[in-house]
């Protein structure tokens, strides 16, 4: 049971500087100083952006891992048409980089 509290103070800036990395992280100011001190991974919250990355990603992966079946079961026609199409969609979200 967690019952004991530690209590700071910080100044104005230091206070904002904190307040911006708790809040990069996603997690509680209790669970940001529990990690923190206890050497712990603070990892940052995933923003829509990259959420949306890994999500390409994955359906990248899905395409190639389908493109890797036909090749094994010597299919040509639906390796052509599987890796033209996961060329298409690589170059549609490449596009928006731009």
């Amino acid at each position: 049971m967690k019952n004991k509290e530690y209590r700071f103070r910080v100044s104005p800036l230091e206070h904002l500087v904190i307040k911006n990395k708790i809040t990069k992280t996603g997690l509680s100011i209790s669970e940001f100083f529990r990690r923190l001190s206890l050497g712990l991974e603070l990892k940052n919250k995933l923003t829509d952006d990259e959420i949306e990355c890994y999500k390409n990603l994955s359906k990248f992966a899905d395409n190639f891992r389908r493109i890797s079946n036909l090749f094994k079961l010597g299919d040509v026609t639906g390796m052509k048409n599987e890796t033209l199409e996961t060329s298409r969609l690589i170059r549609k979200h490449l596009e928006k980089l731009k």
